[in-house]
């Protein structure tokens, strides 16, 4: 009896034992199951952004992941098969044969499905804006931004910037639009590459006086790009929204990044890009008239300042004007006209000289001492012509600058995603760029089986820079 007790004690401790061991067994398998489809789907997203636009990196120093991988594909199909592949990678564990080892979790993705994401020209270019911003950063500090408003200011405190618009430049973001995200909607791509052609200025156009000739008569299609284009849409937000600071930084990383009339870029396919910005017409030479107008504006305003508080020439132009009445007659009335044309003349014919020292080169002093005027009312080529003898003032870039910061954020962003998109798809193999077809954060569902039996779901979410 006692033999048979001791039998029953044994197998009942040997199936406690096998039942422990086994579930034990069971359950560092399903961890290491649970841990391993956790760190693969992590190394795969890594993996995912490490297939960043290498042309847009090049060009503007942006990193997005382009969804279409250079070719027509509108959509995230193509980076949901990438994940998918790169998961299944890191599970294959085949190498272990040759030490002897066993994949002992068998697991395989089946499923890999992006269900939010952030695009590039979401919320206005809201992710293009954050990295341009935190890039000029590394490069300017706060005592440049000050002396950019106190130049600001100053055009502002002498009236000088009529009819300039300030279309919202300082408006504060607004709440970010909310949109569901349908795949299967996403806007194909019609067509790639850049449409450019040869655009023929008017002959009576402003650049036939400030310019020597020589400008750029490229013009493109714009409705390819993405400033008048239909645009996918992402949903899910940024979550920096800045500070008053950004305005300024997002602004020179344009000029220092994009070519103008004295620093056009070889990569470029519009040559005077910061003009487009400011002015957003097709051709080049549309874009440098705008700019060449806005400064006359400006030169007008200011000159006809000086030309007032300058007691010499306006009663030169008086005593000029008295003796073309007495010697025809006329009455007093018509000196009166007759000054205020002259006065018109003068200022405008000065102010043209004025552009077209800075369209060459030099720099005007934005509000002028009598001393420091250029041209004589006895002759139409009066003054001095050479941009070299007129070193002190502002120069194009400043004039450039000011208009770009009085241009509102929301027109700025649109028209960079045009350039962008222009100037990437001038390098081979990009021919099919679109900026809404980029991202730089995405989350994931992903679904997971094992040979075992077990199935898995994992919720991920990443962005290309923390």
């Amino acid at each position: 009896m006692k033999k048979g007790y001791i039998t029953v004690l044994f197998s009942v401790a040997t199936a406690l034992s096998m039942s422990l061991l086994i579930t034990m067994f069971y359950s560092v398998r399903s961890s290491a199951t649970r841990m391993k489809a956790v760190l693969a789907t992590d190394t795969a997203m890594t993996s995912c952004f490490a297939e960043y636009s290498k042309a847009l990196w090049e060009r503007f120093d942006l990193l997005f992941v382009d969804a279409g991988y250079m070719t027509e594909v509108s959509g995230l199909a193509l980076s949901e098969e990438h994940l998918r592949n790169c998961i299944n990678k890191n599970f294959d564990e085949c190498e272990l044969g040759l030490l002897g080892g066993k994949d002992l979790l068998k697991l395989k993705c089946t499923e890999a499905e992006a269900t939010a994401v952030c695009l590039a020209s979401d919320d206005k270019g809201a992710a293009i804006k954050l990295q341009a911003v935190n890039l000029m950063k590394y490069h300017y500090k706060l005592s440049y931004v000050k002396e950019t408003e106190e130049l600001f200011d100053r055009i502002e405190s002498y009236g000088l910037s009529g009819g300039i618009s300030y279309d919202a430049a300082y408006e504060a973001a607004g709440e970010l639009e909310k949109y569901k995200i349908d795949y299967s909607g996403w806007l194909p791509s019609v067509t790639g590459g850049n449409d450019i052609s040869e655009d023929t200025p008017a002959p009576l156009s402003i650049l036939n006086f400030v310019t020597e000739g020589g400008y750029s008569l490229t013009k493109v299609n714009g409705n390819l790009y993405a400033a008048k284009r239909k645009l996918n849409r992402g949903n899910l937000e940024k979550e920096n929204k800045g500070s008053i600071t950004d305005i300024f930084f997002l602004r020179e990383y344009m000029m220092r990044y994009l070519g103008n009339y004295q620093n056009t870029r070889d990569d470029g396919l519009l040559s005077y890009q910061v003009e487009y910005l400011c002015s957003g017409k097709d051709s080049d030479c549309d874009n440098l008239a705008s700019i060449a107008r806005r400064i006359l504006v400006i030169r007008e305003a200011a000159n006809l300042n000086t030309f007032m508080g300058d007691e010499t020439r306006r009663s030169a132009v008086e005593a000029f004007c008295a003796g073309v009445c007495a010697l025809f007659s006329a009455p007093p009335e018509v000196a009166k006209i007759l000054e205020t044309l002259i006065i018109a003349w003068w200022v405008n014919y000065e102010s043209l000289t004025d552009v077209r020292i800075i369209m060459a080169g030099g720099k005007i002093p934005l509000i002028k001492t009598p001393a420091e005027w250029i041209t004589g009312l006895g002759s139409l080529l009066g003054g001095n012509m050479d941009p070299k003898e007129h070193k002190e003032g502002l120069g194009y870039t400043d004039y450039l600058r000011v208009f770009l910061y009085t241009t509102g954020e929301k027109k700025i962003m649109k028209r960079f995603m045009s350039i962008a998109e222009m100037d990437v798809r001038k390098i081979p193999g990009n021919e099919w760029f679109r900026v809404d077809n980029c991202f730089d954060e995405w989350q994931v569902n992903i679904t997971m089986i094992s040979d075992h039996g077990y199935t898995y779901n994992a919720a991920r979410r990443r962005r290309m820079i923390n």
